[in-house]
Order: C-alpha cells, then sequence, then structure tokens
C-alpha cells in the first residue's frame, strides 16, 4: 500500500508530465531582421542555423547563474 509520499510524489510527476506536454513557447514577434544575426530578413531567421543557433543560446542563457 502507498503512503502519502508516495502518492504525492505521484501526482507531482504526473502533474510535471502534463506542463511538459501541454507546454508552448510563444512565438517571435516579426521584426524583419534575424533573431541571431540581426540581418534583413523576410522570416524570424533568416536560415535554419540560425534558428538552431538561437535557441541553443536562448538555452544557456536560461541555464546560466548569475551571481
Amino acid at each position: 500500500m502507498a503512503d502519502d509520499v508516495d502518492l504525492a510524489s505521484q501526482y507531482k510527476e504526473a502533474f510535471r508530465q502534463h506542463q511538459i506536454a501541454h507546454y508552448r513557447e510563444e512565438e517571435l514577434p516579426f521584426t524583419g531582421r534575424c533573431y541571431y544575426f540581426e540581418a534583413p530578413t523576410k522570416d524570424s531567421f533568416c536560415c535554419k542555423e540560425c534558428g538552431k543557433y538561437w535557441e541553443k543560446r536562448k538555452y544557456f542563457d536560461s541555464q546560466r547563474r548569475i551571481k
């Protein structure tokens, strides 16, 4: 039989999985410039690589701890 701690852990994990499954990232507003190089473009990025680099940079910036 599961105790209260086990049940709480299961509910917490289920909630976390629900949040991950329903996460929607905000779309970038159109600026007419590449978000990575700031070069004029018709899209948010001038190429696929810029989009990938920008996502990596965004991730690493979010992981960096400022002391």
